[in-house]
């Protein structure tokens, strides 16, 4: 039991490192974006003529939450492999991460592990063509202005790529709950692992 909350304790430290890191990034990566912004918005009539209000409110917002997501993702992953590293504990979680390469498991069971794993990542690999194809749908719109075209392909992108969040999210819910897949034939090493622990 105490090694369930001890591991339940660290958990919460990584995400905890993570979400003040990734803070940071998205703080100044909103700065910077916006501080750009304003600078084309003042210094040229062309960025003008081609974006909206709503539009160059988006550039900064999305940045900033772009760069967020990244820099969460990446600093869980390193804290997780190095503890020492980030402050977080001293072995026990290098253990755990060691636990996740897997050979023999279901090619499907091993996709649902990598999407647990790299939720923002699998967001991004669908999001982006998904953003690409609709503004690519959007050029041959010729009744529309330039300024309308990117209006359109930005809200149908944000609600097509929110979809994706909202699943993956709650497939993360779903193996939150339920555990990951294990590979059955490391199950004895596994069980061996966690008697160590409790001794």
């Amino acid at each position: 039991m105490s090694g369930t909350l001890e591991r339940e304790t660290r958990k919460q430290r990584v995400l905890e490192v993570a979400s003040n890191e990734a803070l940071k990034y998205g703080l100044v990566s909103t700065a910077v974006a916006t501080i750009g912004t304003v600078a084309a918005t003042m210094r040229s009539q062309r960025f003008n003529k081609f974006t909206s209000l709503s539009v160059k409110l988006a550039i900064p917002i999305m940045t900033g939450l772009a760069f967020w997501s990244f820099k969460y993702e990446v600093v869980v992953k390193d804290a997780i492999l190095y503890p020492e590293k980030w402050g977080v504990d001293d072995g026990t979680l290098t253990k755990v991460a060691s636990k996740k390469v897997v050979n023999n498991m279901p090619l499907h069971h091993q996709a649902m592990n990598y999407i647990y794993d790299h939720p923002f990542q699998f967001v991004a690999s669908l999001g982006i063509p998904l953003a690409t194809t609709i503004l690519y749908q959007q050029k041959h719109n010729t009744h529309l202005t330039f300024s309308q075209k990117i209006m359109h392909s930005r809200v149908f992108a944000q609600g097509g790529t929110l979809a994706i969040l909202l699943t993956t999210m709650g497939f993360r819910e779903y193996m939150d709950r339920h555990g990951r897949f294990t590979d059955p034939s490391a199950e004895p090493v596994k069980e061996q692992n966690e008697e160590e622990e409790q001794n």
